[in-house]
């Protein structure tokens, strides 16, 4: 079955609101209930579900677009979205493996986590542009 790009990217967008939800569960016990196991617990959901959405959906788009599109603003500003996406995962396993107690931290882990959820909220407000300027002219 083939789906057109228009779809997939409505698809992605419906997937993308559902994660925002979820980490706003898994922000909302961490920070009010202090509940950080299930916190933990719905992250490890979350991110390897957004992996998969950038290896299917965001990587192909950022690909195709950039190879057929035109170059300019909206082209960096992909790049940059997948870079900020790209660095929010890198954290998240360096923050999953001082958890683990692999690796002794850098500093505070909270500053990482603090630090990911920044980029992420900037990737996120940045996807949802790139939405709008492909498929809502």
């Amino acid at each position: 079955m083939y789906l057109d790009p228009r779809s997939l990217a409505v698809i992605n967008l419906a997937v993308q609101a559902l994660l925002v939800f979820g980490v706003v569960v898994a922000a909302y016990l961490a920070r009010r209930r202090r509940d950080f196991r299930r916190h933990c617990a719905i992250m490890r959901i979350l991110v390897p579900l957004q992996i998969i959405a950038i290896v299917f959906v965001m990587l192909p788009s950022l690909r195709d677009h950039i190879s057929h599109g035109q170059p300019g603003l909206l082209n960096d500003e992909m790049l940059a979205h997948h870079v900020l996406g790209a660095l929010v995962i890198v954290l998240w396993i360096y923050i999953n493996i001082v958890l683990m107690g692999l690796v002794k931290p850098l500093g505070r882990p909270v500053i990482a986590m603090r630090l990911a959820f920044t980029l992420w909220v900037v990737s996120l407000f940045m996807g949802v542009h790139i939405y709008f300027m492909i498929w809502v002219r």
